[in-house]
């Protein structure tokens, strides 16, 4: 297949594909409401423990919620709702790990289905399964409830941040895969510093929780003006919609004539039969296993240091809300400095250099955190927090890029749902930092260096056509010109 040829006369990067990438990052702005929420519903709330004629400030006697008499709170949040402290502590973190169970989940199951039924059906499918489950969320007044609707809000917003990625990815011309998925990615930073901003000023997390689902409703539109991928449909040998979709894109921009000409003809020879590829097929290859293995390896520490960071950010100097916000701001220089070294250095080194120095600097806040300033550390933190943002945004668009189209989809649930893993232990590793200060910093340190020097083995795909099938991904040496408009 060779839509990335088409692409070259249509334009790989037009009026029409950049409304279709405006409309997808505003979805992609959407996803930190649901993904971080447990930071401020969930964060940490004074109370008083009360025994007799004895009181205790953040504390409980014998360490038990059942010791206290009277246990009342500060602040409204679930920690209060349900009475999450002491020994009961671990359940609130239980809603963090089981939105990452559910998002491990949907990355394995809604990857394949999206490969199924198409990118933009599989992403207003899951838009509507988080709404509907964020709504329940913020009304029921059982923990048991909460925590299903987070697992369930986890399994549909990970489909939907597949869908997103895939879909702009083959949108546009192999020169601007890049330059499209780091918009994409800087989308997820814009939406951590608003929901900061919105968390400070609602504290109920009833109400913030009701008032993430009414802003997700307008999104419902978007379905209505998005397009399927036509690299799908082609492989799905639905020739005319594929044809359909691309005199859109060409129509709007700005170049009928050109798709008239060359189109028909380039379709017709372009489809070849994948009803037989599957990623139990490409793991029978040795090298694509072990690709794909130092793939998951890399998305597990990504997922643990990514989140691990973002949640220990309100530890590093700063209250809880400017600390999630400036953990969102030093995403935006990241996705600006993950789009220079890609241009310049290509894939496979950007991502290795960004995990190893996100180690790098973990490992100076463990080893020196007892004679830094606050401001350094702080610094550090967030410096490290911009590495490992760089990392995953590189990560993103490498995998996407070393899959087939036939199982791409599929593929990145694979690896998206191992990041998830990552993410289900992060909150477990920041409160281990709790009981023994820096400990999760170690940890940090060393799954971005161990990460790191995994990378060096993948190949590199810079300036290499996407691989339509299994028996392309074995052929490294494939490239096609590329025009930069």
């Amino acid at each position: 297949m060779e839509v990335d040829r088409i692409f070259l006369e249509i334009g790989e990067s037009g009026t029409q594909q950049l409304k279709y990438g405006a409309i997808l990052c505003l979805l992609k702005v959407y996803t930190p409401f649901h993904i971080l929420q447990y930071t401020f519903v969930g964060r940490h709330n004074t109370f008083y423990c009360s025994r007799g004629g004895q009181t205790l400030t953040n504390k409980c006697f014998e360490n038990k919620v059942s010791s206290c008499t009277n246990l009342t709170f500060e602040e409204n949040t679930i920690t209060s709702e349900w009475s999450l402290v002491c020994d009961k502590n671990w359940l609130s973190k239980a809603t963090m790990s089981a939105l990452m169970l559910g998002f491990l989940l949907g990355a394995l199951l809604l990857g394949n289905l999206a490969d199924r039924i198409g990118r933009k059906k599989n992403l207003l499918m899951t838009l509507v399964g988080l709404l509907f489950c964020n709504l329940i969320s913020a009304f029921t007044s059982f923990y048991s409830v909460y925590l299903m609707s987070r697992f369930m809000i986890g399994f549909f917003v990970s489909g939907n941040i597949l869908s997103i990625v895939v879909l702009m990815s083959e949108l546009v011309g192999p020169s601007y895969r890049g330059s499209y998925g780091l918009a994409i990615m800087g989308g997820f930073p814009i939406g951590i510093m608003l929901i900061s901003l919105l968390a400070s000023y609602v504290t109920s997390w009833r109400v913030l929780t009701t008032l993430v689902t009414v802003l997700g409703l307008p999104y419902l539109l978007s379905y209505w003006y998005l397009v399927e991928s036509p690299r799908w449909l082609l492989n799905q040998n639905r020739h005319d919609e594929a044809e359909q979709v691309l005199h859109i894109i060409a129509a709007g921009n700005g170049c009928p004539g050109k798709l008239d000409l060359k189109l028909h003809g380039t379709l017709v020879k372009s489809s070849p039969s994948t009803s037989q590829d599957s990623v139990q097929k490409m793991l029978k290859n040795k090298k694509l296993c072990l690709i794909t293995l130092i793939l998951c390896y890399n998305w597990v520490v990504n997922g643990a240091s990514y989140y691990g960071l973002t949640l220990a950010a309100g530890g590093i100097g700063t209250d809880i809300y400017t600390g999630t916000a400036l953990s969102g701001v030093v995403e935006i220089p990241a996705a600006f400095l993950t789009y220079f070294a890609m241009e310049y250095y290509g894939r496979r080194q950007v991502l290795a250099s960004f995990m190893m120095v996100s180690g790098c600097s973990c490992l100076v806040i463990h080893l020196f955190s007892s004679s830094l300033l606050g401001v350094l550390e702080t610094s550090l933190g967030l410096f490290g927090k911009m590495c490992i943002t760089a990392s995953f945004n590189v990560a993103y668009i490498f995998s996407g890029e070393l899959f087939a189209t036939s199982i791409r989809n599929s593929s990145m649930g694979l690896v998206s749902g191992m990041g998830r893993v990552g993410a289900i232990l992060s909150p477990y590793i920041v409160m281990a930092g709790e009981s023994m200060p820096g400990l999760h910093f170690l940890v940090f340190g060393l799954l971005g260096i161990s990460g790191g020097v995994a990378s060096l083995w993948l190949p590199e795909t810079k300036d290499k056509a996407l691989p339509d099938t299994v028996a392309e991904m074995i052929d490294k040496n494939k490239k096609i010109d590329t025009l930069h408009l």
